[in-house]
């Protein structure tokens, strides 16, 4: 008797714990830098469904910075007053590597915005790796590349980005 009850409490928390993760929320922030002289950042609500899967929606600011034409440096009229984009889009992300406390996913999505004057669209397609800290706290490194339509100016963005992912809180 003793030994059914055992199992069957053991049986109970590995069902429990490895359901713990999944269908959770969290908030996601994260900057970076992008070839070539462009800064990137993110802030991202991010659905996890089984398995690590999950779908992501974003909000992401880029700034393309040049050598000021006067001074021949990187000066705040050049940095701020260059290139700049914004945008709002979505992500699926399914997972294509799992590990003790971390995961990797593919990151396949689109997104629409704008410059400062015109429509811009863009297509990501990267790889994001996850490491699970305390508390459903999480840090991700993102290797990026972004089609960026129908501006030339900057058609590949590729890049890297680092940030972390804050756990929302459940009812």
């Amino acid at each position: 008797m003793k030994k059914y009850i055992l199992s069957l409490m053991m049986g109970l928390c590995v069902s429990v714990s490895s359901f713990a993760q999944s269908h959770s929320d969290r908030i996601s922030v994260g900057a970076g830098a992008l070839y070539q002289r462009g800064l990137y950042a993110t802030i991202s609500w991010e659905h996890e469904t089984r398995y690590h899967n999950a779908w992501e929606y974003f909000i992401n600011g880029y700034i393309k910075w040049d050598e000021c034409a006067s001074c021949g440096h990187v000066c705040p009229e050049s940095f701020w007053n260059n290139y700049r984009t914004w945008g709002i889009g979505a992500a699926y992300k399914p997972c294509v590597a799992r590990g003790r406390n971390n995961y990797g996913n593919l990151r396949i999505g689109a997104s629409a915005g704008s410059d400062t004057d015109k429509f811009v669209g863009g297509l990501h397609v990267g790889y994001e790796h996850n490491f699970a800290l305390r508390h459903g706290w999480g840090l991700f490194v993102q290797a990026k590349c972004d089609l960026t339509l129908p501006k030339r100016e900057d058609l590949f963005r590729t890049g890297i980005v680092i940030g972390f992912k804050i756990p929302t809180l459940k009812k």
